[in-house]
């Protein structure tokens, strides 16, 4: 019978207490913890990098324990569906040697087929209705929202205006969800890996993936767009519905290239550090500069930014 040796106890153990600390921070604070809580997968996937993958799930099941322990039973089913299961998924697919990006919709893909099989069992179980909860959820915090803005002394036409803003974006949220959870899936994997690129140059273990800066969606992707686009006119609820997520998710992997025509931009044209920083931090801040990489990424199909540049015979 082999036991684990020492050294990789030791990984399994620090992993998983830097884990459960990431995720306890991100259903603790209510805006600070969103940082740790989407590098919560990233100890799991380093120890599983470091010292094998008999680690990773180890450091997994500990963690697990750890915050069902201090936290909750429903806040370790969240944890496993959120990070737990991406850590595993997404080092055992790129050890096959599947590419970042396959890995990484995989992963995505497979984490988001057990989020719904909870919210089936849930349902099943409580007999709550999850659509109408996640609904009377977000119609709170937009009422929390206008409260604070209320308080803060705005002006009645102000404030009127931001109402109804705020609920027209309430009334698309719940229409949108599901995509949006998939898409923050894909966003938690897709950072982790970027991190975990580095920290693999580290071990001296480098991930053999192409650049960022080289990201294409296959040009058959763009039907994607233009159906949902024209379904959107179809007088019916529940097409439209079914038309936004699936346009959300395809406007996603867009945005993705993108943000790779960006990065290939800056490096062809020597763009400085801190104007990258900048930039970076508008993209937070900021919604529709998202929507403009998307676009950029749907016109990148005719475009062709990235091409070499053709030099001209004089």
């Amino acid at each position: 019978m082999n036991f684990p040796d020492k050294g990789m106890l030791l990984d399994s153990i620090k992993g998983s207490v830097a884990t459960a600390a990431l995720f306890l921070a991100y259903i603790s604070l209510p805006l600070a913890g969103i940082l740790p809580g989407i590098f919560t997968p990233l100890p799991v996937m380093y120890y599983s990098l470091k010292s094998g993958k008999a680690a990773g799930f180890a450091t997994v099941l500990i963690s697990a324990a750890i915050i069902a322990v201090t936290a909750n039973p429903m806040a370790m089913m969240l944890y496993l569906i959120q990070g737990g299961l991406i850590s595993i998924a997404l080092p055992h697919f790129l050890a096959k040697g599947w590419g970042g990006m396959r890995s990484t919709v995989s992963s995505v893909a497979l984490s988001f087929f057990f989020l719904l099989l909870f919210v089936m069992y849930a349902w099943q179980l409580s007999g709550v209705d999850v659509h109408e909860m996640i609904i009377k959820g977000i119609n709170t915090s937009i009422s929390q929202t206008i409260t604070l803005y209320e308080k803060s002394g705005l002006k009645e036409d102000e404030l009127r205006s931001l109402q109804q803003g705020m609920k027209q974006a309430g009334e698309v949220v719940g229409r949108i969800y599901p995509a949006l959870a998939l898409v923050a899936l894909g966003a938690i994997a897709g950072l982790n890996l970027l991190v975990l690129r580095k920290m693999a140059e580290k071990l001296n273990r480098p991930l053999s993936l192409p650049e960022l800066s080289t990201f294409r969606n296959p040009d058959l992707l763009v039907w994607f767009v233009i159906f949902p686009g024209f379904a959107l006119l179809i007088n019916n609820s529940d097409v439209t519905t079914a038309a936004l997520n699936v346009l959300v998710v395809t406007l996603s992997f867009y945005f993705v290239q993108g943000m790779a025509v960006a990065l290939h931009l800056f490096d062809r044209f020597t763009i400085p550090r801190f104007m990258r920083v900048i930039f970076y931090i508008l993209l937070a801040l900021q919604p529709y500069l998202a929507v403009a990489l998307a676009a950029l990424g749907i016109f990148d199909l005719w475009g062709n930014f990235r091409a070499p540049k053709q030099q001209k015979n004089l």
